[in-house]
């Protein structure tokens, strides 16, 4: 509800950066993770998740970020829009073809497909919500106050969502808690961010 659709419908038309952000979305991405993959040589578990976060689209922490420093959160709505969508066949063709080339087993099988696709299904859900009550409270005496807690109530969600995250990843017992992991594991992760930002300020 925090976007103005009027904003929205012209970054629709901004075909450069949309066609750039799908790029590096769906082929920039997923292949560093699958290089990160092949060279660390990581296990099917660790390996797997890293090409499925690797080839997910944005989702709501892109918008979450470009909220909290200012960033342009119409283009990063759109494009979280037109990424969920085509997430829809992009998502599994880089999982079908990466895992091929990484593992000799069929680990793609073992995946949660309808729990991938209902979170895609959430997010899409979100963000046609917030454009619809946004249309139609657009041009209203408190909409401007309406903007304003629900970009606050949205901040406050977001960083809430990383501390449980960072919670039930840090449960059960030594071996899996986030801070007793192999070196490769933090490698691993923080690979594929970095060479995307080394790459996204080069493009």
């Amino acid at each position: 509800a925090t976007v103005d659709i009027r904003a929205m419908q012209a970054q629709a038309r901004n075909a450069k950066a949309l066609l750039t952000g799908v790029f590096c979305q769906f082929v920039v991405l997923p292949f560093l993770g699958f290089l990160v993959v092949r060279f660390m040589q990581l296990d099917e578990a660790l390996g797997l998740t890293l090409l499925v976060v690797t080839s997910s689209p944005g989702g709501s922490y892109s918008n979450w970020w470009c909220s909290m420093f200012n960033g342009d959160l119409a283009l990063s709505v759109t494009m979280t829009a037109i990424s969920t969508v085509l997430s829809m066949v992009a998502l599994p063709a880089n999982l079908l073809l990466y895992t091929k080339f990484s593992y000799h087993a069929d680990v793609v099988s073992n995946l949660a497909w309808d729990a991938l696709f209902t979170a895609l299904a959430i997010v899409m859900g979100a963000i046609i919500l917030g454009l619809t009550l946004s249309a139609k409270l657009h041009g209203k005496p408190y909409h401007r106050k309406l903007q304003y807690y629900a970009n606050h109530m949205g901040n406050v969600s977001g960083f809430l969502l990383i501390l449980f995250s960072a919670t039930m990843t840090n449960t059960g017992d030594s071996d899996s808690k986030i801070w007793s992991r192999h070196w490769t594991f933090y490698l691993g992760v923080a690979a594929p961010c970095l060479g995307g930002l080394i790459l996204a300020n080069i493009i």
